[in-house]
């Protein structure tokens, strides 16, 4: 166990969700899993749910908004396991379409706070147990939706005609992985962004044509488990750089 590299997936809410599909995935690939939601009684049931699997799972409580809790995290997991190989930060808040000049700004706030600022706050505190592997991996799940170009939905193509806050929200995210990857490079740390498509992880999602949970997931493992010396810096989907 001890020779197993430990991943970290932020945002696990729910059985149907990315966040616990990425985490079966990484762990019958070998890997010991420390899935976090923001309620610890939500990470334990869906911790057991894998355990059951036979898979290797470490539940802990995790909310992205709150610094002082990644803090806590971070300094729990160097006190159990003294390093992190994978920081995945999975956890979005996918909000309600917004109208420019009807929106209430502190819902803008709170899109952000989730997808953004938290990313940047999980990245900043991990930093120190990422730097202890020798292969480490950030990957940033991000949505084709904040690209400015690509296949299917996008900031100039975008979904039913409306673009989101959650697809700004995106699209700043993507600069961010572009940034991460240029400070941390000189610590071999790969950063990278992936994303897993339009993903039936609700009914009203399939109902627009959205693809297996399965499938959506393999495109963050593939970031997850690049070789050393692979890409960094790069947009992801299906293990095919996409555009910005």
């Amino acid at each position: 166990m001890k020779n197993k590299q430990l991943a970290l997936i932020t945002g696990v809410g729910k059985q149907t969700g990315i966040g616990f599909e990425v985490a079966r995935q990484l762990a019958n690939q070998g890997y010991q899993v420390i899935i976090t939601a923001r309620k610890q009684e939500t990470a334990d049931g869906l911790a057991n749910l894998l355990i059951k699997e036979q898979l290797d799972i470490v539940p802990m409580a995790l909310d992205v908004t709150d610094e002082v809790m990644i803090q806590a995290v971070a300094a729990e997991v160097n006190n159990q396991f003294g390093k992190l190989d994978v920081l995945i930060n999975n956890a979005t808040l996918f909000p309600d379409q917004y109208d420019t000049e009807t929106i209430d700004l502190d819902d803008i706030r709170k899109v952000f706070e989730s997808n953004f600022i938290g990313v940047w706050g999980t990245v900043k505190y991990f930093i120190p147990l990422l730097k202890k592997s020798e292969h480490a991996r950030i990957v940033n799940v991000s949505s084709g939706s904040g690209s400015f170009g690509g296949e299917g939905y996008s900031l100039v193509n975008p979904w039913r005609d409306v673009i989101s806050a959650y697809s700004i929200s995106k699209a700043t995210l993507n600069a961010f992985t572009l940034k991460a990857a240029a400070d941390l490079k000189k610590d071999s740390i790969l950063v990278n962004a992936a994303t897993p498509g339009l993903t039936a992880t609700h009914d009203i999602l399939a109902g627009f044509g959205g693809r297996s949970v399965s499938d959506g997931a393999k495109s963050i493992v593939f970031a997850a488990t690049l070789p050393k010396g692979g890409p960094t810096g790069q947009f992801f989907k299906d293990g095919e750089i996409i555009s910005w």
